[in-house]
Parts: structure tokens; sequence; C-alpha cells
């Protein structure tokens, strides 16, 4: 499994045959300078992005499966995730959590709840069920 760059040449494969019409939401300007894509051999996975809120702190966003994915594969793809954070200059990672099972999941992954207060100041950035994650 690996994590690519968006780029232009996937712009229109990702908006016209996934998610749709979940996807009519996604901003291109954002998706090509911010999105990042999921990829097993030649399957796309699914797609996310890393907004910038701060220097070297980034909100992970918008993160799409195209397929079902079994607890185990999401398991894999948030590693993936993270260990592709590693490899970059980023400090920190922001996620706003809408579930119990995403609450587990980031717990799993070492997500600290963060107090809003603690945050970057961002008009970009949610502080509702805020979690953060410190790269090493």
């Amino acid at each position: 499994m690996e994590i690519i760059k968006l780029e232009e040449k996937h712009w229109k494969l990702l908006k016209n045959k996934y998610n749709y019409p979940a996807n009519v939401a996604w901003n291109q300007e954002d998706m090509l300078t911010n999105g990042y894509l999921i990829q097993e051999g030649q399957m796309l996975l699914g797609s996310y992005l890393l907004h910038p809120v701060a220097e070297s702190v980034v909100q992970l966003k918008q993160m799409t499966l195209f397929s079902q994915a079994t607890p185990e594969l999401l398991l894999v793809i948030f590693q993936t995730i993270l260990e592709d954070i590693h490899q970059s200059n980023i400090s920190s990672v922001v996620v706003n959590s809408h579930s119990e099972q995403l609450d587990a999941l980031l717990q799993h992954f070492e997500f600290k709840h963060a107090e809003p207060e603690k945050l970057p100041p961002s008009k970009e950035l949610s502080t509702e069920k805020a979690w953060v994650y410190q790269v090493n």
C-alpha cells in the first residue's frame, strides 16, 4: 500500500467515478494542493486531505474510502497514512471525530483529546471533538 500525491490526472477519475454524490463537495483546488490517494497496486482505495492549519500542523480531513473497508483494512490504511506523515516535516495532525468508532481508532493510534485553547488559531480548523497526534 502506498500514498501518492493527488495530481490533475487523478481529478477527473475521482470526480466522475468515485462516491458521487458525496464528492460534489470536493474542492478541486484544495484536492490538488492538499490531497493524497491511497493505492494498493493499481487499485485506488481512497483519498484524504492534509490541510495546513499552522506551521507544521495539518488537519486530516475528508478521508474517503472508495469501497467498503473491513476494520482490518481501515487499520492498515490509517497506519500507512501515519507512516507517510512521519516521513514529512509535519509535527502535529488534528482530526475531528464524528463517531465512537473513529474515537476508538484515534485512541488506538495514540491521538489525544485536544483542548480547544491549545489548538492553533485558524478559521479553517474546527475544535469540536478534536484529537491531536504528535509526530515524533
